[in-house]
């Protein structure tokens, strides 16, 4: 009996021996979310892999996952989730073979605008007899996008409608010759000017133009996220914004309509330190999915005063076009510059206020921000 007592003492202690040598270089962590960017709700997976590269097994660790708290879990019962901060540690207990590599895969989902960064987790690697540990730190930078939501209301829509209404007509008023696409037979409702008589004259009968208004961005939204006043209300209607804009692009991505974004928020790829802009032909492509994670990712700061960013926007300014300004309220400052501009340069800016819009915001279940008490 006695021995059999020495040779388990043995045997633990020769384990214990081979676990206090246990490499901790040879372990390896990473997290990767399924999707680069998701709309607000829409599920994505999050797989993490800890593999153990080495030839000695890991009898116990405790993994801490550092995830966003914004990431929501369907199966959070299950799981362990500490606050830290502006996230959650998710802490798990693991036994890894030599050789092996553990992958986890979890649904999430994200109910808020924003990127949201995966980088920090701590492996603590234990002895066998539980009288050590050793802490593997691991950083990377893995995000995910989520976008603003869709702002559903009839007022929104009225307003996008008109802007539509008057894109028509100014499109049929206004053609440039250098966008024909191909010649049609004149039915009497086309304008005289459309009428090419060259080709007319070629095929012995009247012959109109066609042109392509898709390839040119006959709309530019100037987006500002300067802050106007009213500090309680500020980033409730700056998120009212993000999701007046995402509606209004969506709409003339529908319609075939190319258009120019322009703001001066702050983005984590933007280009230019100040105003940047961001082409779309109107074709739900690339450019559209650009924007809409531009819009996703871009925090409150505005890189440059309003008044840059309208004179960059009128700089060069030639072509027919509409111009939809997105700002968070009425501002004396800004009405008087925006007005000096529409008699300079004979235009029409139709603006649109976050302000205006916030009620709608909340009924569409979006949450308040808690106030901040200044005193």
């Amino acid at each position: 009996m006695i021995f059999i007592l020495l040779l388990m003492i043995a045997l633990a202690l020769v384990v214990q021996f081979f676990s206090l040598r246990f490499p901790i270089h040879q372990l390896h962590y990473r997290i990767e979310p399924s999707k680069r960017s998701v709309e607000q709700g829409e599920e994505f997976t999050l797989t993490t892999v800890i593999d153990n590269a080495s030839k000695y097994r890991i009898p116990f660790m405790l993994a801490e996952e550092q995830i966003p708290d914004a990431v929501e879990f369907p199966d959070a019962e299950s799981m362990v989730l500490q606050p830290f901060s502006d996230s959650n540690v998710h802490m798990s207990t693991l036994y890894i073979k030599r050789k092996q590599k553990v992958t986890r895969t979890i649904t999430a989902s994200i109910n808020r605008r924003g990127i949201f960064h995966f980088r920090n987790a701590r492996l603590h690697v234990g002895d066998f007899l539980g009288l050590r540990e050793t802490v593997a730190p691991f950083k990377q930078d893995r995000s995910i996008v989520a976008y603003p939501r869709r702002l559903e209301d009839q007022k929104l829509n009225l307003i996008i409608s008109d802007i539509l209404g008057e894109i028509s007509v100014r499109s049929f008023l206004h053609h440039d010759p250098m966008l024909v696409m191909g010649y049609r037979d004149y039915t009497g409702c086309e304008p005289l000017k459309s009428i090419s008589f060259p080709v007319s004259a070629k095929r012995n009968q009247l012959t109109v133009k066609e042109f392509d208004h898709t390839r040119e961005e006959l709309v530019d939204i100037i987006f500002d996220v300067s802050y106007k006043g009213d500090f309680n209300h500020y980033f409730d209607q700056l998120e009212t914004m993000f999701c007046m804009v995402r509606t209004i692009c969506e709409s003339f991505e529908r319609k075939g309509i190319g258009y120019r974004l322009i703001t001066n928020a702050f983005y984590a790829s933007m280009e230019v330190r100040g105003v940047n802009i961001i082409k779309s032909g109107g074709s739900n492509g690339k450019s559209f999915h650009q924007i809409l994670e531009t819009l996703g990712m871009a925090s409150n700061a505005a890189m440059c005063k309003t008044e840059e960013l309208l004179t960059t926007v009128f700089r060069g300014f030639q072509q027919e076009k509409e111009f939809v300004y997105v700002s968070q309220m009425p501002e004396a400052t800004t009405r008087t510059l925006i007005q000096d501009l529409e008699k300079r340069f004979g235009v029409s800016l139709h603006c649109i206020y976050g302000a205006d819009f916030e009620d709608a915001y909340f009924n569409a279940g979006n949450k308040k921000r808690k106030e901040v008490n200044l005193c």
